[in-house]
């Protein structure tokens, strides 16, 4: 239920950035970042990537498909996202990200049990 739930969150964030929204959170992205040292480039680019990674990463989960992969990309993405929130110094933010770390961790953990999933249909 964990993965399924988690999924259909990180899939969600991932969505609704699509359409009218994407240039929306690659500008405000761009602004909130501004005023840091990182290369407006690479700001540019992992703005660019979130949303298809989240979007891809929860519906994997979701599916049970890949699973440990997900889970994996999905974590990595998690610390690219508190690297840029630490330097902002966004500790509150950070600590929200913490907790979508450790449910990463737990299904990585749990996924010997992944029952209900493609990944047992398909072993």
């Amino acid at each position: 239920m964990l993965r399924l739930a988690f999924g259909l969150n990180i899939c969600a964030h991932g969505a609704v950035r699509f359409g009218a929204n994407y240039q929306k959170f690659i500008d405000s992205t761009a602004q909130q970042f501004a005023a840091t040292p990182l290369p407006t480039w690479s700001v540019d680019l992992f703005s660019h990537s979130i949303p298809v990674l989240e979007f891809a990463v929860g519906l994997f989960l979701m599916l049970g498909l890949g699973t440990r992969y997900a889970a994996v990309v999905g974590n990595f993405v998690m610390m690219g996202l508190i690297f840029g929130m630490s330097i902002l110094q966004n500790w509150e933010i950070v600590g929200i990200q913490m907790i979508y770390v450790l449910c990463y961790f737990l299904i990585l953990f749990l996924n010997e049990y992944n029952d209900y999933s493609l990944d047992r249909r398909l072993r």
